[in-house]
């Protein structure tokens, strides 16, 4: 027969993957193991963030950069496809740096790595508290955003950014945090 592959739809992760991840020294992957390794990634996540969210404001950097209009869409597109593949490398990268702990249900986890998870949990609200909070002031004293607009400052991408932010900063937080995963 075959062995079952219990499928977590919660958190997104499968019995197999987590255990795999959690039990498995694999070669390939242990220099994504080391804190400093670990830490680089969650620069480079948060500065993915960063550069998402700015999405929103190209076309007032456009106009402010006095970019032609064929210019402007060659820069629009080589950053759009360098930070989208950023982000969904950070982010898988980051997931395997850390075991994927930050997704695994209880069931799968020990004690110690329970408390570990909860604990970057809690961090990661707060700080995603603070971003909000952040972005709400941006709202008000930044440039006028607009959800959906085919022209002008379009606030998509914010929110497209505070998704990323909100899927990845347990990870993040855990990755920064703890000296050995």
């Amino acid at each position: 027969m075959f062995k079952k592959n219990k499928i977590y739809w919660f958190e997104g992760v499968t019995k197999k993957g987590v255990e795999s991840l959690l039990n498995d020294e694999n070669s390939n992957f242990r220099w994504l193991r080391p804190q400093q390794n670990r830490r680089v990634l969650v620069i480079l996540m948060a500065l993915g963030l960063v550069l998402t969210s700015l999405g929103s404001y190209w076309p007032t950097l456009k106009t402010n950069l006095n970019l032609s209009p064929e210019v402007g869409v060659v820069v629009y597109s080589v950053t759009a496809i360098f930070i989208i593949l950023t982000m969904v490398g950070g982010y898988s990268f980051l997931r395997i740096a850390v075991r994927s702990i930050a997704d695994a249900p209880d069931e799968l986890l020990d004690e110690r790595q329970i408390a570990v998870r909860n604990t970057s949990f809690r961090y990661a609200y707060f700080i995603l508290g603070y971003v909000l909070m952040g972005l709400m002031v941006l709202m008000f004293f930044g440039p006028e955003l607009k959800m959906f607009q085919p022209e002008g400052n379009d606030g998509s991408y914010v929110v497209i950014s505070v998704f990323f932010a909100i899927a990845s900063l347990p990870s993040m937080v855990m990755a920064w945090r703890e000296r050995d995963i």
